[in-house]
């Protein structure tokens, strides 16, 4: 078998993780959100919250597609992050506001925050499971994952694991 850390990029498990960054959001913004609704607090302080809340996300989704997704997915969190930022950045043309204008600076820099906050998520996934280092199977987690998705009940080869040459 192939090392499990050689895989193609997926764009699959890209688009996962832009739908996992919205579903984190919801989740701490759905437990965050009534402790300071209706509080006397300033609008830029629930822009900072917001802030907060999306690199928190990215973050967090990061971590768990390091951890649920098979071999090494550090690239498509990343990228799932940018384009994240990318579609809060798009909603630019249906919002009324001066203040959510569409500038390609504010795309590039919110993305490249966002790909760096999502690759370090991810980064902490992988080392959570044994799948960085010299040898990453050697690992109880990396065991642990190797035994999780290197099972085939179907017998055909994934795309996302086997090389058909």
């Amino acid at each position: 078998m192939a090392d499990p850390n050689e895989r193609p990029f997926s764009s699959a498990w890209t688009i996962l993780s832009l739908v996992l960054f919205l579903a984190v959001e919801l989740i701490i913004g759905h437990w965050l959100g009534p402790l300071i609704a209706g509080a006397y607090v300033s609008p830029m302080f629930h822009y900072q919250v917001q802030m907060l809340l999306h690199l928190g996300a990215l973050y967090l989704g990061g971590v768990a597609v390091g951890v649920l997704s098979p071999g090494r997915r550090l690239l498509e969190p990343a990228v799932g992050a940018f384009l994240s930022v990318l579609v809060v950045f798009l909603m630019s043309f249906f919002m009324p506001t001066w203040f959510f204008t569409f500038d390609l600076t504010k795309v590039l820099v919110g993305g490249g925050i966002g790909f760096f906050v999502a690759l370090l998520g991810a980064w902490h996934g992988e080392k959570l499971m044994g799948n960085l280092g010299e040898n990453p199977k050697q690992t109880t987690r990396g065991k642990l994952r190797a035994a999780m998705w290197e099972e085939d009940l179907s017998g055909l080869p994934r795309v996302d694991r086997d090389r058909i040459e």
